[in-house]
């Protein structure tokens, strides 16, 4: 069975995110063409929306670095897109929604990018109101994807894609489509019967090019099956909600 990371390609994304978000939105369309991404950095860097405001839509780009933030709105300008300096959190003055409620921006939106290497589970939790047609959301890909992992709030470690997607189906009226090497995808489960001639069970469309095993012999040696993705520099002191093996 065909899956959408069959049409990934890259303009500005990282891992051909561009080419499965234009897909995504073939099968369901559009209402308002009206993107938002955080931390946005100077626009274009590895961009999950560049690829959609360089080509008509609205956009709103939000990212808290002084000079990350000159950059992007530099870059921006002849674009439709507007330029918030703010740090995202799941709770308080500057909640997502909050933060768009200032602006006066629309909650008819299209498409969501959460990606703070970190919070993006508690930030998806957060959202009550807003509800884009399509969310992408960071995953931590060295997690296996039979684990459902969160790492506790104010995090630099991130989650498991397991536990976005019982946070989606669970709580938020969304199901899983896509994936790509650090992002899940979902939709509304309204829209979900759209894609029924594509694979979508996560166990089938996780990538597992970053996993990496460690692995003992009966005498307690062991060996290292891969080169961590993220390197592996000290133990962790994270503490963790649900599962871990630590």
């Amino acid at each position: 069975m065909k899956r959408l990371s069959d049409y990934r390609y890259n303009v500005y994304s990282q891992f051909g995110e561009d080419g499965i978000i234009e897909q995504i939105f073939k099968i369901i369309g559009t209402s308002s063409k009206i993107c938002i991404e955080f931390g946005a950095w100077d626009g274009f860097h590895l961009s999950n929306t560049a690829n959609l405001w360089t080509k008509g839509w609205e956009a709103i780009l939000i990212e808290p670095d002084d000079e990350k933030y000159l950059s992007l709105v530099e870059n921006v300008k002849g674009y439709d897109v507007r330029c918030i300096k703010a740090f995202i959190s799941y709770k308080g003055h500057n909640t997502i929604e909050n933060i768009l409620r200032r602006e006066g921006v629309s909650d008819d939106i299209d498409f969501l990018s959460i990606d703070i290497d970190g919070d993006d589970y508690y930030i998806f939790e957060s959202l009550t109101e807003l509800r884009p047609k399509v969310i992408a959301c960071e995953y931590n890909p060295t997690i296996p994807v039979h684990m459902d992992l969160i790492a506790e709030k104010g995090n630099y470690f991130g989650c498991s894609a397991l536990s976005l997607v019982k946070l989606a189906e669970r709580k938020k009226g969304y199901r899983l489509v896509a994936m790509t090497d650090t992002n899940c995808f979902f939709v509304k489960s309204s829209d979900f019967s759209m894609f029924e001639s594509y694979e979508v069970d996560l166990k089938l469309i996780a990538p597992t090019i970053h996993l990496t095993y460690f692995i003992t012999g009966y005498g307690g040696d062991f060996i290292i099956s891969n080169k961590p993705t993220y390197g592996a520099t000290r133990p962790s002191t994270q503490k963790f909600r649900r599962e871990c093996y630590c």
